[in-house]
């Protein structure tokens, strides 16, 4: 048996991984700072559990005050349709370069993300329209619990 530098696991040698822990081909880091409603894909982790987001995926970026070292606030699209859930904004346009399907922004899934993990779409780095973000924002604001004036949750 021969030791994989991947957490330790021992791999019989000359045996293949299975296709899910197959290294990804290599994306390219981004080199300027993300601004708020940038669209960029992210590598969110295989191992996620229900309801998290996983795989790669387009992202809207949400923080305005960003850094390439820093975290990043980003909200998740998807193409599952969304009936009935009321944190879910239907874009009017795919924003993802040379797609056309149908988008929901799922504004309840805010995730706080490495910069590493965004890459261009096709080499293109889209941004809403501020029309665009606005019921994305304002959903993420009614999303989070507002304080009373004692800073009791409401």
């Amino acid at each position: 048996m021969a030791s994989d530098t991947r957490e330790g696991t021992l791999r019989l040698a000359g045996r293949r991984l299975p296709a899910a822990e197959q290294a990804a081909p290599p994306r390219h880091t981004i080199r300027a700072t993300p601004v708020i409603r940038n669209v960029y894909s992210c590598g969110f982790p295989q191992a996620a559990l229900p309801p998290e987001f996983s795989k790669r995926r387009p992202v809207i970026i949400v923080s305005y005050k960003n850094s390439l070292t820093g975290p990043i606030l980003v909200v998740p699209v998807t193409t599952q349709p969304q009936p009935g859930n009321a944190w879910a904004v239907k874009l009017a346009r795919n924003p993802t370069p040379g797609e056309t399907c149908e988008v929901w922004v799922v504004c309840n899934h805010l995730y706080s993300v490495s910069c590493q993990r965004l890459s261009a779409t096709h080499g293109l780095v889209p941004r809403l329209t501020v029309a665009e973000f606005r019921p994305i924002h304002e959903l993420i604001v009614k999303w989070i619990p507002a304080l009373d004036p004692e800073g009791d949750i409401s």
